[in-house]
């Protein structure tokens, strides 16, 4: 019988350690986790102020006589805390 030259078993000589060389998979890792961080910071970055919406929504329907002046100040001042 004839014997291989390579590591025994495995793709392509490799031996144990497969097609990667094991590095590979640490640095598919490393990019995961980047991706999954820089996903992160973009949200972080993109949320919608809710403050800013609320006192829009206020500032529209003092404008438009749905409340009056007591009644906007009241809400702004709570909106502002």
């Amino acid at each position: 019988m004839m014997r291989s030259w390579g590591c025994g078993s495995g793709w392509s000589g490799f031996g144990h350690m497969g097609w990667m060389g094991g590095f590979g998979y640490l640095t598919i890792a490393l990019i995961a986790v980047l991706l999954v961080v820089l996903y992160m910071a973009y949200r972080a970055n993109h949320k919608p102020n809710r403050q800013s919406s609320a006192i829009t929504i206020l500032d529209e329907q003092y404008a438009t006589g749905k409340i009056d002046e007591d009644e906007y100040l009241k809400r702004k001042k709570n909106l502002t805390r």
